[in-house]
């Protein structure tokens, strides 16, 4: 099947469509929790093969996403410790994702989703559970960008020359600029930041995920990375932010890479559209 068939299967059976992008999700979701579980602690992502905190393996019909969790109502089958929600909630999220990208993104950039949103949620959940971003799926984002970038020239727009090869050009450089502009400007706030409060004020993985961002989305994407990650990181942990700010807890760490990947999702679903949407917006 090739993209055309695939377009025209999904318009006339979107349902069908979802429900299949959704399960493949939903297992690329419980992946994701192995990695989200495994890379902080620099272990194996392949062996050995899932088990308990306790040691003992879990059995293949316990590791069916969502269902075995909601079969053993959160808690393990053989100590009875509890599981962590993380794991429904991660495969739910990423199952949702998945259809979502089918149904409202080309094929091709629906493809490039199913790369570019999982490791967007791989960090997001090593920050959230470890407060450690790993430097392996980060730096594959960057180069990951670059690569699809390349391959699928309309990922930034580049669609309008007739020599293919100069559409892939463009692709590249709009890519590289991305990776430029997203991380300069995380670099610039990082050394101010520790200039006017005396600690840092971002990691070298923020750097990192903004350039990533910055190779699938463009210069545009990588901006809205990380001031519209900054207002989702203020709503979503306000609380905390506050808390950074007082004399008591100085130190306290605000997690910003959820926030970051959040951002850099909606930006790759609805980032034209946001342009067009502001443009409207400063014209009046």
């Amino acid at each position: 099947m090739n993209l055309v068939e695939a377009q025209i299967f999904i318009a006339l059976h979107p349902a069908v469509a979802a429900v299949c992008a959704g399960a493949v999700g939903a297992c690329v979701g419980s992946f994701l929790n192995v990695c989200i579980h495994r890379l902080p602690k620099e272990e194996s992502i392949v062996t050995p093969a899932s088990r308990c905190a306790c040691g003992q393996p879990i059995p293949w019909w316990l590791n069916i996403p969502l269902f075995g969790w909601l079969a053993l109502r959160g808690k393990a089958r053989c100590c009875g410790a509890a599981i962590s929600v993380r794991y429904p909630v991660v495969e739910l999220l990423t199952a949702l994702l998945f259809a979502a990208s089918i149904l409202t993104l080309p094929p091709a950039k629906a493809a490039v989703a199913a790369v570019f949103l999982p490791l967007l949620i791989v960090l997001a959940g090593c920050d959230l559970d470890d407060m450690l971003v790993p430097d392996a799926p980060n730096l594959a984002l960057v180069a990951l960008g670059l690569i699809f970038s390349i391959l699928l020239p309309s990922l930034h727009g580049e669609t309008s020359a007739s020599l293919e090869v100069v559409n892939r050009l463009h692709a590249a450089g709009d890519s590289l600029v991305g990776i430029a502009v997203g991380t300069a400007l995380v670099w610039w706030i990082r050394i101010i930041g520790e200039i006017v409060m005396g600690q840092e004020a971002m990691g070298e993985a923020d750097i990192i995920l903004c350039a990533g961002v910055g190779a699938f989305c463009g210069w545009q994407g990588a901006l809205f990375c990380l001031f519209g990650g900054a207002v989702i990181g203020v709503l979503l942990k306000f609380p905390m932010v506050i808390a950074v700010f007082t004399k008591k807890e100085a130190d306290s760490h605000v997690p910003f890479v959820p926030s970051m990947a959040i951002a850099g999702a909606i930006w790759f679903f609805r980032g034209p559209e946001l342009v067009q949407a502001w443009h409207l917006w400063v014209n009046g």
